[in-house]
């Protein structure tokens, strides 16, 4: 198996419907995508009902398990536990992936042998699937990371089942919202070997109640940045004007004309095609960070 995408689920079955098919539509490689539910009310038929719309094929597989957990990340965890997939990913019941996204991500790996992570680029829109920005990934760095914000999205993040096994690189499910930067300090830190495409690859959906812009997400943050040595804390002006000159070098705030084809729900009979509209890198919501 190529590919294993977890997908932590808990009372979200209007957006899981469209994420499903988002995986269930990738062609070109082979993947199995486990949903990890908490307990949701209806998912035993809902279910029932992407089985109906999207029936196992020799490429493709999904599980969809419902059971208690300790949080989203004790979820992704028990998921990718349960996977055989090479190359592994978690993907919110709220995002999903581009058309040819998976195959672009596995030509990716297969060119750079060693590395161990792939970052992508991603689209974030509105909750009417409009565009808001294009992001591309950025070369990372961890006084940034503890002090900012973690610029690379997990709906675009995969990674080696060999890395994951080898450094028991599971996320920490005492974390609400914030595991994936504490998993990406300490692999930043580490010298894991990483790659990025700057091609998008996923949707990030900007709804206002995304976990990280939460209060408990905010407190989280603010706990990981006081954990950083002294001069990294005081460095934070720099770090941010190192990292925006990275991505503005990168080309990541160039304006660009995109068009883009998404789920909408799970009972589309297609992708609904959006643009060609014109956008640029700046995330005027997030911009402050």
């Amino acid at each position: 198996m190529d590919f294993t995408i977890v997908t932590p689920s808990y009372r979200e079955l209007g957006y899981l419907g469209a994420c499903v098919a988002s995986v269930a539509d990738q062609e070109g490689v082979e993947v199995e995508h486990i949903v990890q539910d908490a307990g949701t009310d209806g998912f035993g038929k809902f279910a029932e009902q992407m089985k109906a719309r999207w029936p196992d094929r020799p490429n493709y597989r999904r599980l969809m398990i419902s059971e208690p957990d300790r949080g989203m990340y004790d979820a992704v965890n028990k998921g990718l536990k349960r996977g055989t997939g090479k190359i592994c990913a978690y993907l919110n019941c709220d995002e999903q992936y581009l058309p040819g996204a998976l195959r672009a991500i596995y030509e990716a790996f297969q060119s750079a042998p060693r590395a161990e992570i792939c970052y992508g680029g991603f689209l974030v829109i509105d909750s009417h699937g409009h565009l808001i920005t294009v992001q591309r990934p950025v070369r990372l760095f961890w006084p940034h990371v503890a002090t900012s914000h973690l610029a690379n999205f997990t709906c675009a993040t995969f990674f080696l089942r060999s890395f994951l096994e080898r450094q028991q690189a599971w996320f920490d499910p005492a974390s609400t919202a914030c595991a994936d930067a504490l998993w990406t300090l300490e692999h930043l830190r580490s010298g894991v070997g990483s790659l990025r495409l700057a091609a998008p690859v996923s949707v990030f959906r900007q709804t206002g109640t995304n976990r990280g812009l939460t209060q408990q997400g905010l407190e989280e943050r603010k706990r990981i940045a006081r954990e950083a040595p002294r001069w990294v804390q005081m460095g934070k002006p720099v770090w941010i004007a190192i990292h925006r000159i990275l991505k503005w070098v990168s080309g990541g705030y160039l304006p660009r004309k995109i068009a883009y084809s998404i789920w909408r729900s799970g009972d589309d009979p297609a992708r609904i095609r959006h643009g060609p509209v014109w956008s640029h890198g700046i995330w005027w919501a997030r911009v402050k960070l």
